[in-house]
């Protein structure tokens, strides 16, 4: 090594616990010695063989003295060379990128993984994944919504971190939906199963088709429930927007999302209240006079933000 790598290794090591390379030994103890090519082995085992009937003429004592200073150097290389390994691993995986995409508003964007997983992403989303995967797992990170169709890998768990919820798969097909303001966020599975945990309480559902579990932002709740059809969670991802008997506290949150804005209720009786309705290419403005409408609410605008009254339902 060069000297500005050697003092790397140095400072390197000043700064590891002391046991660290026993763990180091006991993970690598059963890799794989490389290999060594027959002429350079025939010579190595000559060498051996010839400096053993010299020690044979050696005084015991003095050859004792000798190999014990063998051994210390070869110590030291050993140490000195699992340094270099440890530290070349550490910084070949330190070194790959991550990818950043935001979706803006009123938009979505598909996404293919390094692993050809697909991913669509929603209106004002965020996703941020390494350039390649490394290592036992797959690992990403999600802000908003999006629908999955993960690449199965049974040997490389799939794990999306959103909004303090780890979502842990094989291979099948789930929506997320985790805004950073929503008050609940939702994971429904349409094929195959998921693992979900809150990350602070460390409490784990698991999913099966045509199940979702809805994680309440302001008490740290996890409810699941039974969805008859799970498809409708990604209409969004066609460009469609699907209301049965959904809350218009949901309703109005999902809106503001889609189309970043701030949709409140003034009268928080308008929560409760039910909306059915299908909307595709209607703009903001056209829905609201809908809601409205069936509602009977009184809209106020004021800059990005929107303001519902009425005496609720």
């Amino acid at each position: 090594m060069t000297d500005a790598e050697r003092e790397q290794v140095l400072q390197w090591l000043e700064n590891q616990p002391e046991d660290w390379l026993d763990r180091f030994m006991d993970e690598h103890w059963n890799d794989a010695a490389p290999a060594m090519e027959e002429p350079a082995r025939s010579e190595k085992i000559a060498q051996i063989a010839y400096r053993a009937t010299l020690e044979e003429r050696i005084p015991r004592r003095s050859f004792i003295r000798k190999a014990l200073r063998v051994a210390a150097m070869f110590t030291g290389l050993l140490v000195m060379s699992a340094a270099v390994y440890y530290l070349l691993s550490q910084r070949s995986t330190a070194v790959v990128a991550n990818v950043q995409v935001k979706v803006p508003f009123n938009e979505t964007q598909r996404v293919v993984l390094p692993d050809h997983s697909s991913i669509t992403l929603n209106a004002g989303s965020t996703l941020t994944y390494p350039e390649r995967f490394a290592g036992s797992t797959r690992e990403i990170t999600l802000e908003g919504e999006a629908f999955f169709d993960v690449t199965p890998d049974p040997s490389r768990p799939f794990i999306i971190h959103a909004g303090g919820l780890n979502t842990t798969v094989l291979g099948t097909t789930f929506n997320v939906m985790a805004y950073k303001l929503a008050q609940q966020f939702t994971i429904t599975v349409l094929t195959g199963k998921v693992a979900v945990m809150d990350t602070l309480s460390r409490k784990e559902v698991t999913l099966l088709p045509k199940q979702r579990v809805s994680f309440n932002t302001t008490t740290a709740e996890m409810t699941t429930s039974v969805v008859e059809r799970p498809e409708q969670s990604i209409a969004w991802s066609e460009g469609k927007l699907i209301f049965e008997d959904t809350p218009l506290a949901e309703v109005v949150e999902r809106l503001s999302f889609r189309y970043g804005v701030n949709i409140v209720l003034v009268n928080k009786q308008l929560a409760n209240c039910r909306f059915n309705g299908e909307f595709e290419h209607e703009s903001l403005e056209d829905i609201l006079k809908i809601i409205t409408t069936l509602t009977q609410t009184k809209i106020k605008r004021e800059g990005t933000t929107i303001a519902l009254s009425g005496n609720g339902c």
